[in-house]
């Protein structure tokens, strides 16, 4: 009985704190202490009040080019597609404030760009006499200008646009314009905007090109006539044909075309640089102590002296009168490796290129042996 009796009150113990823990019906249950601000009400004062929607930040407007227009200096009224040396370039720039608040540095310079292509030298001032803090301009559209110009100051921007010509005697550019800080990229453009951000830039006259290409094709044909039919490219009056000779008339030739060519594109004479005269200077040494070489063994042979014979031009420049050797072949490889090199950088650049030390030296290294050996051989 008396198991029972302590079975009996253990269990109804049980119940009693199993009920004690079991909410009353229709009681609240105890709030939430955990922080969950984007669902729970704020209470103030005892007053129920909905969480403060949180306003996400404006985006920052970002500038574009909208349209480009071109110019002529003399006449500001009419506007054209068609851009020329010396002409006005305009471009519509949006959101000139946002544009100006990415300016790195207050000197950096505002340049042009076509088709992504840095034209290093063709600037704009119209932001250079005002620091990035000072403008407070509130317009949404602003132009731009610039002026296409082209001489030596702009030299490295011609340059650039020249390897986007499609062809050696194409005289146009149709190209895509922006502009942009120094160092920075261009600001962009939007896919709609494109077709009215483009033009075309007609950098030399046709007319002028083909006359004076027809100029350069006469001098080669006077250059070939007078080899032929006089004794402009030989060792002795009736003689055989010399090396030296032909190599001072091919690079004065090549020269010639390279200075017509540049200076009709691009309208600049400063194409001819120092390494070209050098080059110039190397194959006129060449000619001259060879034609002393030969002056001094017909004064020292005298009546002895038997001239180089006439055997047909290869077998004249590549031979000593005996056979072909090795040194004249070597000066005579090079030229032309080194004028092909001169005349497909001319082409594709527009200009004459700068020749390395290193090529210069090679072509000097290779007169001198020719020059060198030359006394030895065979009369």
């Amino acid at each position: 009985m008396k198991k029972l009796f302590l079975l009996s009150c253990w269990t109804l113990f049980q119940l009693l704190a199993a009920s004690a823990q079991t909410p009353a019906a229709g009681s609240r249950p105890a709030a939430n202490t955990g922080c969950n601000c984007g669902t729970e009400q704020k209470i103030i004062n005892g007053t129920p009040n909905p969480a403060t929607p949180v306003t996400p930040a404006t985006a920052a407007p970002i500038p574009h080019i909208l349209q480009v227009q071109a110019r002529k200096l003399e006449n500001r009224d009419s506007v054209f597609k068609t851009v020329r040396a010396d002409d006005l370039i305009l471009l519509q720039l949006s959101n000139p404030k946002a544009f100006m608040d990415s300016r790195p540095v207050d000197n950096s310079k505002l340049i042009l760009y076509a088709d992504g292509v840095t034209l290093k030298g063709i600037t704009s001032d119209l932001f250079s006499n005002i620091r990035k803090d000072e403008f407070k301009a509130t317009d949404t559209l602003t132009w731009v200008t610039f002026q296409l110009k082209q001489d030596t100051t702009t030299k490295p921007a011609w340059d650039n646009l020249y390897k986007l010509a499609n062809s050696w005697h194409s005289n146009t550019l149709r190209v895509h314009l922006s502009l942009g800080w120094e160092g920075m990229l261009p600001v962009s453009v939007n896919a709609k905007d494109l077709p009215r951000t483009k033009v075309t830039i007609v950098y030399f006259s046709s007319r002028m090109f083909v006359v004076m290409s027809l100029l350069f094709v006469g001098l080669v044909v006077l250059i070939l006539f007078l080899a032929i039919r006089s004794d402009i490219l030989k060792e002795e009056p009736g003689g055989a044909y010399s090396l030296s000779q032909t190599q001072l008339a091919y690079w004065t030739t090549l020269v010639i075309g390279g200075f017509l060519y540049s200076l009709l594109l691009t309208n600049i004479a400063s194409t001819l640089n120092s390494s070209i005269l050098l080059l110039l200077g190397i194959s006129m040494g060449t000619s001259g102590a060879a034609t002393y070489i030969d002056y001094f063994q017909k004064k020292k042979l005298g009546p002895a002296y038997v001239p180089k014979q006439h055997r047909g031009f290869f077998n004249d420049i590549l031979g000593d009168g005996e056979s072909m050797n090795m040194q004249r072949f070597q000066i005579f490889a090079w030229n032309i490796v080194l004028g092909g090199y001169f005349i497909v950088f001319t082409i594709n650049n527009k200009t004459m290129p700068v020749i390395p030390d290193v090529l210069l030296t090679l072509a000097g290294v290779s007169s001198l042996t020719y020059v060198a050996v030359k006394p030895s051989e065979s009369q």
